[in-house]
């Protein structure tokens, strides 16, 4: 028996056979176009093709949606993944780095920075930034930093 794998929902399937792709069903202008072992044949309904052909369609399964992974850095959340998190003693900063061999580093949390003199509310900002300009901040949620 032939066994029929949604791709997309109502639109496309891959045909299998003992586990090994033998063709595929495609929706096409209102009929259905079946490729199995270099045969193109078309079909107006879908059950023309499960009798025709002897193909049994498996319902299409719906995804799980991807959990967002929280990141954070002491306690102070991150907007992207978390590499060589440290704690600066000195600058009482929350760092890291985006990549394992990075040599950028970034403030976890939240900061108002001063940029020609217009504060910013900024999460994650480059360590150099800091540096370089005036700044408030860890917060741990956006509303604390304005």
């Amino acid at each position: 028996m032939i066994i029929a794998k949604p791709v997309r929902d109502k639109e496309f399937w891959i045909l299998q056979q003992d586990d090994r792709k033998v063709g595929n069903v495609e929706a096409i202008n209102g009929g259905f176009v079946v490729s199995l072992n270099d045969t193109i044949q078309q079909y107006k309904t879908m059950q023309m093709v499960r009798q025709r052909m002897d193909i049994q369609f498996e319902p299409m399964t719906p995804r799980q949606p991807r959990s967002k992974t929280v990141n954070d850095v002491h306690g102070y959340p991150t907007a992207s993944r978390v590499h060589n998190a440290i704690w600066d003693v000195q600058k009482k900063l929350p760092l890291f780095t985006k990549t394992a061999k990075s040599k950028s580093w970034f403030a976890a949390g939240w900061y108002r920075v001063q940029k020609n003199r217009v504060w910013r509310v900024v999460q994650d900002p480059k360590l150099i930034t800091l540096q370089r300009y005036k700044y408030h901040g860890p917060y741990m949620t956006e509303a604390e930093a304005q």
